[in-house]
């Protein structure tokens, strides 16, 4: 795919390309070579200052499509020196938000979204190749940190090209894998301790799994909600969402099965959508806390930038 995707230098602006749709990480470890091809279409930006070639961030966003906080943030990196590459996971699919529907977009979905960019712009002569990293917000921060993993990495870019870092705002982190082989680059988990969409003690969790293996992961836990964060109110409920509350790790195998055990040790199957349903019927909560203050929102900006700067800069 996007073999045919060409740059010259100053290129930059809206692009189409190809990604797939696998609705698990099963399909991307066992099916991708036979998933059909999806249109997708993204966004090239460049800062107005810095030396070429320059450092990137590939973009994805959350359940809610982009929103204010995100772009507030492109802005914040463009302004830092760093280029952007925005991806829109949805437009393509027909999509406006899954934040009601959480089976329309997956976390797989925009992996696969998301490696395809990081293989194109590793080719355009304004970009550095080994400074192109990735940052997501909620669903889309899932998806950043499990770009790590390489087991998905070597599938979805099997030439060598890898992530220089990971940027995550309260991503879902709720796969624990048996082959626990992850990227050296960092990684960053944004965490908010009263967020109980995406549990801070699941990737906390995980965060010391991850350096066990030898890789280099730290989360930075903020006082408060942050899930959300585009509020601007302490804590709002959110009554429509169905996205299951879990309180445990979902397992994935040696070879890509991916299982959850309830509360009450009934194990269900994650690798197709009908699976997906019954894991919504056993334990999906509707409703959701989200929200955040400004003072939080400034203090995870901070800490997001400096990140940026010491690793692309």
């Amino acid at each position: 795919m996007n073999e045919d995707l060409s740059f010259k230098e100053g290129d930059f602006g809206f692009i189409k390309y190809k990604s797939t749709n696998p609705f698990e990480f099963f399909h991307i470890l066992n099916e991708l070579d036979n998933l059909p091809e999806q249109d997708l279409e993204g966004w090239l930006l460049f800062p107005e200052e810095g030396k070429k070639p320059f450092s990137c961030m590939v973009c994805v966003h959350h359940s809610g499509g982009w929103g204010a906080a995100q772009y507030e943030m492109i802005k914040d990196i463009l302004e830092s020196g760093i280029a952007v590459f925005q991806v829109n996971s949805f437009e393509s699919r027909g999509v406006t938000s899954t934040s009601e529907e959480q089976m329309a977009v997956t976390t797989a979905m925009i992996l696969a979204d998301a490696f395809e960019p990081l293989k194109f712009l590793s080719k355009h002569p304004d970009i550095d190749k080994n400074k192109i990293g990735i940052c997501g917000w909620s669903l889309g921060a899932g998806s950043s940190l499990y770009a790590g993993w390489l087991p998905l990495a070597e599938k979805l870019a099997p030439k060598g090209e890898r992530f220089a870092l990971h940027l995550n705002y309260y991503p879902l982190a709720s796969y624990w894998p048996e082959e626990m082989r992850w990227t050296k680059a960092p990684i960053l988990n944004l965490l908010g301790d009263q967020d109980d969409y995406t549990p801070f003690e699941l990737a906390q969790e995980l965060t010391i799994g991850i350096n066990e293996s030898g890789a280099n992961c730290k989360d930075i836990l903020y006082q408060g909600g942050l899930h959300g964060f585009d509020s601007m109110y302490p804590k709002t409920f959110w009554p429509d969402s169905i996205a299951p509350k879990v309180s445990r790790f979902a397992k994935i195998d040696n070879n890509g099965d991916m299982t959850y055990e309830t509360d009450d040790g009934k194990v269900l199957s994650l690798n197709s959508p009908e699976d997906r349903l019954k894991l919504f019927e056993e334990v999906a909560k509707y409703g959701a806390w989200t929200g955040g203050t400004r003072n939080l929102r400034r203090a995870c900006k901070k800490d997001a930038l400096e990140f940026l700067k010491e690793n692309l800069l």
